[in-house]
Order: structure tokens, then sequence, then C-alpha cells
């Protein structure tokens, strides 16, 4: 049987043989070693590892379960995004990746390099968590050269939003003044060590009435640091972090939270009401616009997508 392939082999035509040697070494070289290959987009390959990832980054951020054939088909569309965009010269640089991540962190009361070690801690993968926020801001800027008028968002517009759910145009949010306290951990610190700074923390919180107290105790600590204080509008955080701080009395703290810098507590000092105007209502424009991408990306998706070469393996 070998002896046949090596006279059949003259006969291929070289063009084809050559473009599929191509094809070949190709994947090889896109695909790390030992990866179990899931698929390929465009000569873009998707593996096993991959697979995994997603689906365990979408339980972390959306807190829902992905099968294996939803998160590879994510990714499939995740890849047919980005093509677009580089075919568009569209490219999101890693500064402007950075200030939409530092936002996201900052409406969880964190430090950018907190909030990703966070993420790191509890499971995600971060350069896939970086690869999927890329690709949506890259698709935003792709259906808004496709489509720019479905990304003009008029007061008259969120106000219709409003009345439908029976509110006013004018409403309020709440301004919490924060004021953040580490007890610092170094690098390599042993469990015992974390285990005894965390009962410190436990211990300042328990003791702290008001945030005056709450600094004075902590100055008294070793190896503390103290941070400026902060304010937020509720209407700029994550729905969870604003549950927790309407569950916390003026005066008490988070509970602590193990960072990349050490065990943090967050007090709150005080809360009020102020006015917001709608037209900086960050939620009803973002609440808009998504329900506008959701209509525009899927026929547009799909028309992409049958112009695509996928092979599933």
């Amino acid at each position: 049987m070998r002896k046949d392939r090596l006279i059949l082999m003259p006969f291929v035509n070289a063009p084809i043989l050559f473009g599929w040697l191509g094809f070949t070494a190709a994947i090889l070289f896109a695909c790390p070693a030992n990866a179990q290959l899931a698929a390929m987009v465009n000569g873009e390959p998707i593996t096993a590892s991959d697979i995994g990832y997603r689906i365990k980054l979408n339980q972390i951020t959306a807190h829902k379960t992905t099968s294996k054939q939803e998160a590879l088909e994510e990714l499939v569309n995740e890849k047919i995004k980005l093509q677009t965009a580089k075919r568009q010269n569209i490219e999101i640089t890693d500064a402007q990746l950075d200030k939409i991540l530092t936002g996201m962190a900052q409406r969880t009361g964190r430090q950018l390099s907190d909030f990703l070690d966070n993420l790191g801690k509890i499971g995600a993968d971060i350069p896939s968590f970086k690869t999927k926020m890329r690709s949506e801001m890259a698709w935003r800027q792709v259906l808004e050269q496709h489509s720019p008028g479905m990304f003009q968002v008029r007061d008259a517009d969120l106000v219709a939003i409003l009345s439908a759910r029976g509110e006013t145009p004018q409403t309020k949010a709440t301004q919490y003044s924060l004021q953040q306290i580490v007890l610092v951990l170094g690098r390599g610190s042993s469990d015992a060590l974390r285990a005894a700074r965390m009962k410190e923390a436990e211990a300042l919180r328990s003791r702290s009435k008001n945030c005056e107290e709450a600094i004075q105790y902590a100055r008294e600590m070793r190896d503390v640091v103290i941070k400026i204080p902060v304010q937020r509008l509720s209407s700029d955080l994550a729905i969870q972090y604003k549950k927790l701080l309407d569950s916390i009395p003026n005066g008490k703290m988070t509970p602590p939270e193990v960072t990349s810098t050490g065990i943090e507590v967050v007090a709150v000092c005080d809360r009020k009401e102020i006015v917001a105007d709608i037209s900086s209502r960050r939620e009803f424009r973002e609440e808009l616009l998504t329900r506008r991408i959701g209509e525009l990306e899927k026929d547009y998706l799909d028309e992409l997508r049958k112009q695509s070469i996928i092979s599933y393996y």
C-alpha cells in the first residue's frame, strides 16, 4: 500500500498538494503542542482549552451555565468579529482596552490590577477575558460603521424607555462616600499569615463605628494602606456591588476581600440622594443600544458566517 502511494504522488496536481500542505502546516503552527483542535475559522484555530476557558468565564462574569456547543459557537462568532474588524482596519489598542477594564474595575470599587487579580483567583483565564472584551469593543465599531444611525441616542429615546416603565425622566441616584483600607500582604505570604491578616480586618470591621474611627484604628495597625476617599454614583456601579453597599449601614465596612496587595475592606462613610440628569444615565443609554445592537448584529453576523470557512473537528 505504501508503495502504491509513492507511485501515485507524481500525478497529484501540484498546486492542490502544496496548498493542502500549507494549510496543514498553518494548523500545526497555530495550535499549541498537545492542543485538541475543535474548529477552524478562516484558518484560525479554536481548541478544546479555549472552550473550557469560555465556559468558566461565562460562569464567573455572566453567572450562566454554557454548554460546550454554545461556548464553541460563541468563540466562532468572536473570531469572525475580530477578523471583520481587522479587514476594516479597526484595531483596539492596549490603552483603549485598559481604559474600559479600568472603568469596570472602578464600578466595583477596585483598582484594575486588583480587579484582574481577583478574576484570576476565582478561576477566570485573563487572556481569554481580554480577548472577549477586545472582540466586543471592535465589533461595536464594526456595527457603527455598518449602520451609524443605530447609535445615535436622543433624550427623547431615553424618555420613551422611562415612560414605558412608568418612571419620570428626572430620576435620583445615590452618591456613596467610600474609604478603602488595605492590610498589606507580601508576595508569597503563607496561608497562616493571610488568615491572621483576615482576622485583623474582621476585628477592624467590627470595632469601627464610623469612618473616622476606622482610619484612627487602621493607623495603629502595622502594614496598612489608607487610600484617598472616593465618591461613586449608584448609576455607575455594577448591580451586585450596589446591592452590597446598600446592605451596609453608614460607618460600617464591606466584608474583607483578598486582592493582589492584601486584605481590603471598604467603609461606607456617607450616602446621599442626588438628582441625575437622564441624558447622563449610562444604564438607560446602554439598554437602548444593547437592544438595537441585538436586532442589527444577528442578521449581519449570519451574513458574515456564510462568507466564512468554518470547519468543526
